[in-house]
């Protein structure tokens, strides 16, 4: 399963001289918190440099929490190179991020969650599951079961009012937020046919809204949080959408991992096991359906820059530019998982 990367530019060009129409692309950004957040940032401008294929020109771009965030700024027509000098605080970055305030630190509140209200996220939804237990995966249980959070994603929010977002959806056809009805236990993906209407700045929050941390949104009458709830990528929602390839970013997951010596850390890590079964289980899925599917994760050099909290904001530079380098390594060396229809 592990291979180079297909030279998407090279095979542009052929495809171009020869006439053949362009393949269909998607590209999948998973959660991961602030930290996540920083890793996906790098990741993309080594995919740009690597492949020379722009990720906004992606056919589908799917996002899921952190990777919500990140996806919307890319469909909003933010480069890689123009997210990379936000995040590293340049003084001026061209594009839609020019002139926008974010101070990336803070935007979430920190690296710790206030403590949680008393109670359960949603009493209908255990006992739904009650009766069905194995008709939703173990995170979407946990969400019903958690505390209900008290945390503010006002920063996250504040960022989308800067760019216009906070009243309408973007014009860009390709995005797609995940974030999963708390009280049904469904995923909805916003900015399809189907999903409630709504503003960007409220599904990006919705599909942020971590469990126990952070307090549910509300979108047309229903309670919505983190898509990670169900999923820490949602890559098999692309399985029905007739791509030819599939370039995947999962920050919360790893084939090879580091070896920390706190209990925090090894727990974290022991996580990330389940979310990258998961993570190629899906892959399979979008294999059998005809892409080809290339998956990037952190590797040890990353996870050892990561820590155990991925909301840790005093980590956040540091793991930018360990993933510029770990990511153009993985891409050009062989360390990229592909499933091959």
């Amino acid at each position: 399963m592990a291979g180079r990367t297909a030279d998407t530019g090279d095979r542009e060009a052929s495809e171009a001289a020869s006439g053949a129409p362009a393949p269909r692309r998607g590209l999948v950004l998973g959660g991961g918190g602030s930290l996540g957040a920083a890793w996906t940032v790098g990741a993309l401008c080594a995919l740009e440099d690597v492949c020379g294929w722009d990720p906004r020109s992606a056919d589908v771009i799917l996002g899921t929490s952190a990777g919500a965030i990140v996806g919307s700024l890319l469909a909003l027509g933010a480069s890689p190179t123009e997210l990379l000098g936000h995040q590293r605080g340049e003084a001026e970055v061209p594009g839609p991020l020019g002139g926008v305030r974010l101070h990336y630190d803070t935007w979430v509140g920190g690296a710790l969650p206030r403590l949680p209200r008393p109670g359960v996220g949603s009493l209908k939804l255990l006992l739904d599951l009650a009766e069905h237990p194995h008709r939703m995966p173990l995170p979407t249980v946990l969400a019903a079961a958690a505390p209900p959070g008290r945390g503010s994603l006002g920063g996250v929010r504040d960022l989308f009012h800067q760019l216009g977002m906070d009243d309408h959806w973007p014009d860009n056809p390709a995005l797609r937020v995940v974030a999963v009805d708390l009280d049904t236990g469904t995923r909805v993906l916003f900015g399809t046919p189907g999903a409630p209407p709504t503003d960007l700045a409220s599904a990006v929050t919705a599909s942020c809204a971590l469990p126990s941390w952070f307090e549910p949104v509300r979108i047309d009458g229903s309670r919505y949080v983190d898509g990670c709830a169900w999923s820490d990528t949602n890559l098999d929602l692309l399985a029905g959408e007739e791509l030819d390839e599939v370039f995947v970013l999962a920050p919360t997951c790893a084939r090879e991992t580091d070896h920390p010596h706190s209990i925090p850390a090894r727990v974290e890590r022991r996580l990330r096991r389940g979310s990258t079964a998961r993570l190629l289980r899906e892959a399979v899925a979008v294999r059998d359906a005809g892409a080809l599917v290339h998956v990037l994760v952190p590797g040890p050099e990353d996870l050892a820059a990561m820590g155990a909290n991925l909301m840790a904001p005093q980590h956040r530079l540091t793991v930018l530019e360990t993933s510029l380098r770990t990511t153009t390594a993985a891409l050009t060396g062989g360390g990229v998982v592909t499933e091959r229809p």
